[in-house]
């Protein structure tokens, strides 16, 4: 699918948005990661479990108190900004960026997710968030190791592998440290 860039909305998150961003994270996970996590986590993987995640940072608890994972307007007390991308009405992508998640972290800004439908795939939607959320400042983030198509839509926007792996505990995927300086 070519389509345009403009014909995507990027926009902050809102409350209204959980059911689909479960159902678009779980279903770019099991597009992307699919023999890159072992089989049982990815197997567990479902939109509902996705949906909690979101409901917890997008919709306020009932005390109305805006813990620091709230997001509000597409951002977080603790320097979280996310954004969606729709198109057509649907939810086809979102990012989050974010402080740095490691006390030693390359730089002090990491784009902790960016992920994109399959059937949205080259049509400068990722491109389209990654410019809206991020720009062109330095960040490092971690990528599945395998991912050989993110990785080099990374490396497009100056971004190096720098060496650096980890595997995750619960879902056995190993991902590889990429930065920009």
């Amino acid at each position: 699918m070519a389509e345009e860039e403009s014909a995507y909305l990027i926009r902050p998150p809102s409350a209204d948005d959980v059911e689909a961003l479960g159902a678009l994270h779980c279903r770019v996970w099991q597009e992307a990661y699919v023999g890159l996590m072992d089989e049982e986590s990815f197997a567990a993987l479902t939109p509902h479990r996705f949906a909690q995640g979101w409901g917890r940072r997008l919709v306020p608890e009932e005390s109305g108190e805006a813990g620091p994972n709230l997001l509000q307007d597409g951002r977080s007390a603790r320097g979280e900004q996310v954004a969606v991308a729709e198109h057509g009405g649907q939810l086809v992508g979102f990012i989050s960026v974010g402080p740095a998640r490691e006390d030693d972290g390359p730089t002090d800004t990491q784009l902790w997710a960016i992920n994109v439908v399959a059937e949205h795939y080259g049509t400068g939607v990722a491109q389209a968030l990654l410019d809206e959320v991020l720009g062109d400042r330095p960040a490092y983030l971690w990528v599945a190791d395998g991912n050989d198509r993110a990785i080099r839509f990374y490396q497009r926007n100056g971004f190096r592998l720098d060496g650096a792996t980890a595997t995750d505990r619960e879902d056995g995927l190993v991902e590889t440290r990429m930065v920009r300086s």
